[in-house]
């Protein structure tokens, strides 16, 4: 039986792993075994790269249709279920840096993002905390840590509109807190919206 497809959570993009089977504690992944999805979540990894890795298998599931079963597996706790999946199942100390830097958590900084369709894969990514960085054919998130806002340009896609709703509510749930969550359409920005931006 042919081992599923391991994608890696890098810097907000999924990468697909050369060696599946290895798992890094300061990491997540994202495990593609065809109707059923599941979520790695490394002991030591950050808010960021969980709430990524969730939106990807949600957003994975919606392009099936909604048909696969997505399981959260906790790094350390694996059911052999899971492990019988790989020819070689470990644990590293491997690491890579996350998004939302720990420092972001002391200072509360705020954050700007880009949603983006290339393709039939949606990407997101942090962008300078900007008014030039908002474009018409795309789809912001905008983290003033109270609040989060959607803001979705009248050129963008029905697809980024809707993948960004699902993202802004994972990163909702990942981090702990109570956001409020408001869509915002180009042209009808909000004074404090405008205001948290440069």
């Amino acid at each position: 039986m042919p081992e599923p497809t391991v994608y890696h959570i890098q810097k907000g993009r999924l990468v697909k792993m050369p060696n599946p089977g290895v798992f890094g504690r300061g990491d997540c992944y994202l495990v593609d075994d065809g109707l059923k999805i599941y979520l790695w979540i490394g002991p030591e990894s950050t808010v960021d790269e969980k709430f990524l890795t969730a939106a990807s298998a949600v957003m994975r599931d919606t392009s099936r249709k909604g048909e696969a079963d997505i399981d959260r597996i906790e790094g350390g706790n694996e059911p052999d279920s899971f492990k019988a999946l790989f020819d070689d199942f470990r644990i590293t100390d491997e690491d890579t840096e996350g998004i939302l830097r720990k420092v972001q958590l002391e200072k509360k900084e705020f954050k700007l993002w880009r949603v983006h369709r290339t393709g039939d894969e949606t990407f997101f990514a942090e962008v300078p905390l900007s008014r030039d960085s908002l474009k018409s054919d795309d789809v912001f998130i905008l983290d003033t840590w109270d609040d989060i806002f959607v803001w979705r340009g009248k050129n963008a896609s029905a697809r980024e509109k809707f993948d960004a709703t699902i993202i802004a509510r994972q990163y909702d749930a990942e981090r702990v807190g109570v956001q409020e969550i408001e869509l915002i359409e180009e042209g009808n920005e909000p004074k404090e919206f405008l205001e948290a931006l440069k």
